[in-house]
């Protein structure tokens, strides 16, 4: 919810098939482009890989959190990346944005059940070309964009308030 509100055009997201089922919140996130992922599916796995790519040749964003779940460890320590992750970009022919949240574990996980105010940082990074890098890092792009990441991260994380 956090990175939506902050995109200044439409954007879906890929996200695991169970969250089609929370009330209220699956029903809003069919109408926003949201594309529900059956991880144990391939057939269907690829059919929404498939939509991600009209979408984003028709000009809506697709954001999709390659670590494929979220980090119950250390938050700090990125989870390796999904390379097919990075599909669509390719194969629509659009740039990956690099998003990096900071702090977001302070919501829900440090605190659970309840919610306590905090102080996120979301910062978006600078367009990624697929055709524009090495044909390695082409080969490794979720390495590649998880360092990228990684070490905003880092950097961020120095800003937070104490």
């Amino acid at each position: 919810i956090m990175t939506y509100v902050r995109v200044p055009r439409p954007t879906g997201y890929v996200y695991k098939k169970e969250m089609n089922y929370i009330p209220l919140l699956g029903i809003w996130m069919k109408h926003l482009h949201c594309l529900f992922l059956d991880r144990k599916d391939i057939k269907q796995g690829l059919k929404i890989i498939l939509e991600a790519i009209e979408k984003a040749k028709s000009g809506i964003s697709i954001c999709i959190f390659p670590e494929g779940t979220r980090n119950k460890g250390e938050a700090k320590e990125l989870l390796p990346f999904h390379e097919g992750s990075f599909k669509v970009a390719e194969k629509a022919g659009v740039p990956i944005v690099p998003m990096t949240l900071v702090n977001t574990s302070t919501i829900f996980e440090d605190q659970f059940p309840r919610i306590k105010k905090t102080t996120v940082i979301i910062e978006y990074g600078k367009p990624i070309y697929m055709d524009e890098l090495e044909k390695e890092e082409r080969k490794h792009i979720g390495a590649h964009v998880r360092n990228i990441i990684s070490e905003r991260y880092a950097e961020l994380e120095k800003e937070l308030p104490q």
